[in-house]
């Protein structure tokens, strides 16, 4: 299957005239929470010739693809292997602002292509860990209050909400970035997380696991209690004052990072 996601991204610069930076799994793959029927969640990070970027007609800053299980294009119902790709400017403007969807992406364990050693490392470094916190948080706020507006939640969605808890307790207690692997993050954070929730959650994993993560669920009293009385700690915590004394992104480094890929291109 990666042969297979490779050769399609490879058909994709092709096609669109684009170089591919890097490309990885951000799904439930990379979480460890797949089934053996998951889907395949593809983000890449590309860019194209310079003549692009100094035309008045901008090319799309962003692409999306779908593909069947016999790998031909798909659009909505069906769709086997999802793939998302941002221009190098959109994706760097989102990354410089902590935005987690494009912190995972640089994040992510499991690499289709190209090499972000480099900028991971950076932004491992750099990136300003109060506000990552925040945007963690926040997101996991916003979901669980959308989800319990809904008129149905399923189990998939209880985790989904865990997930991102997990992911702003981790840079809260380590100050650094999260585990890809959602199951890492369980296991590194088992002290600060009260058995009974624990148990819950495990319990939570293995219904996801078995493929009944869609199946409807009324709610989960534990986790609701539990989720309150955080997201109720995280508010208590005074961080404003944290993110303007911690170092940001240099912009300057990402504006480097992007000129010396594109320039060089241009010049071969």
């Amino acid at each position: 299957m990666e042969q297979k996601i490779v050769e399609l991204l490879h058909s994709i610069e092709k096609e669109k005239n684009i170089t591919i930076i890097f490309a990885v799994e951000v799904g439930s793959r990379a979480w460890e929470l797949n089934t053996a029927e998951s889907d395949y969640d593809v983000c890449f990070v590309f860019y194209r010739n310079l003549e692009n970027y100094i035309s008045v007609n901008r090319a799309d800053e962003q692409m999306s693809f779908g593909f069947d299980k016999n790998f031909k294009p798909k659009k909505k119902d069906g769709v086997f292997i999802e793939m998302t790709g941002y221009d190098i400017f959109k994706y760097f403007k989102l990354l410089s602002s902590c935005n987690i969807t494009t912190v995972n992406w640089v994040n992510s364990n499991i690499i289709y292509l190209g090499d972000k050693t480099e900028l991971k490392a950076y932004i491992e470094n750099n990136i300003n860990k109060s506000k990552l916190f925040v945007e963690y948080y926040c997101t996991a706020k916003g979901c669980y209050k959308a989800y319990m507006k809904g008129k149905e939640i399923n189990f998939k969605k209880y985790l989904h909400v865990i997930r991102l808890i997990l992911d702003a307790e981790y840079v809260l207690q380590y100050k650094k970035l999260p585990n890809t692997s959602m199951i890492k993050n369980l296991k590194e954070l088992e002290k600060y997380i009260p058995n009974e929730v624990l148990k819950k959650i495990n319990e939570l994993i293995e219904i996801k696991k078995s493929g009944h993560g869609k199946d409807i669920v009324k709610e989960i009293p534990i986790l609701d209690k539990y989720y309150k009385e955080t997201f109720e700690r995280y508010q208590g915590l005074e961080y404003e004052k944290k993110i303007k004394e911690e170092k940001i992104i240099d912009i300057d480094f990402l504006n480097k990072y992007m000129q010396k890929l594109i320039i060089s291109n241009d010049e071969k």
